[in-house]
């Protein structure tokens, strides 16, 4: 969680407890629209055979159905928005599939 103090999490806390009573004194709320990341078949075909990841192992991460990443890969469906904004974060931290398969 990098270089945080322990009196910048008791802070952190404190202005979420308060949030959470209904005083947003202490936070800032910004609210920033995402575009859905453009993610093609050959992205998805290119990002799984980068990280060695057999269509069954993306599925599984998915939550999707072999099937499902079989039908990416050969554009012939794509994925919807929540599948699409996963992938983005996996491609983008890759590190997060060490995560991923050492917490089943």
């Amino acid at each position: 969680m990098g270089n945080l103090s322990d009196e910048t999490l008791d802070q952190s806390l404190n202005a979420l407890n308060k949030l959470a009573d209904g005083d947003d004194s202490d936070v800032t709320i910004m609210r920033v629209p995402l575009k859905i990341p453009n993610i093609n078949a050959k992205s998805i075909k290119f990002f799984r055979d980068q990280h060695h990841l057999t269509q069954q192992r993306l599925a599984v991460e998915l939550g999707v159905s072999v099937r499902t990443v079989q039908s990416w890969e050969i554009g012939r469906s794509n994925p919807n928005g929540s599948a699409k904004r996963l992938l983005q974060v996996l491609m983008d931290n890759p590190e997060l599939l060490d995560h991923l398969f050492t917490h089943e």
